[in-house]
């Protein structure tokens, strides 16, 4: 087998995530500029949220099994995956400081082409209050 190597835009699918911001407000021919950043946190909200889901898996399947010796390497792969998912959150929470340099008219430039979508239909962060 010949291999040539992977670039880094293919490896990330750069152009499948670059090209996911439609604005509704262009839709309107009523640009709002911020609905850009707005997107993005939240799409980058939704994968952060696929990330926690893979670390909480993990740890979840480690200690479904019938025993865990207090000192083994899971139960300290365990430990690691939720520090993990700790600093995931503590990014997510960082980045409402970013949408916060937004005003609230800036928001309502584009919050009507919005409805009825919201940030609580988010089915990740449902499956994650779940587990």
């Amino acid at each position: 087998m010949d291999y040539k190597g992977v670039y880094y835009s293919e490896y990330l699918q750069l152009d499948k995530i670059l090209g996911a911001q439609a604005l509704e407000s262009d839709k309107h021919k009523a640009h709002a500029h911020d609905e850009m950043l707005f997107i993005i946190i939240h799409q980058a909200y939704e994968l952060w949220f696929k990330q926690i889901l893979c670390e909480v898996d993990t740890a979840i399947d480690i200690m479904k099994k019938p025993a865990v010796n207090d000192n083994s390497d899971e139960l300290q792969t365990v430990v690691h995956r939720l520090n993990r998912v700790i600093q995931i959150l503590k990014v997510l929470v960082h980045q409402i400081d970013i949408l916060e340099t937004r005003t609230p008219l800036d928001f309502l430039d584009f919050r009507d082409f919005l409805r009825p979508a919201g940030g609580f239909q988010s089915s990740q962060f449902k499956i994650l209050e779940c587990k």
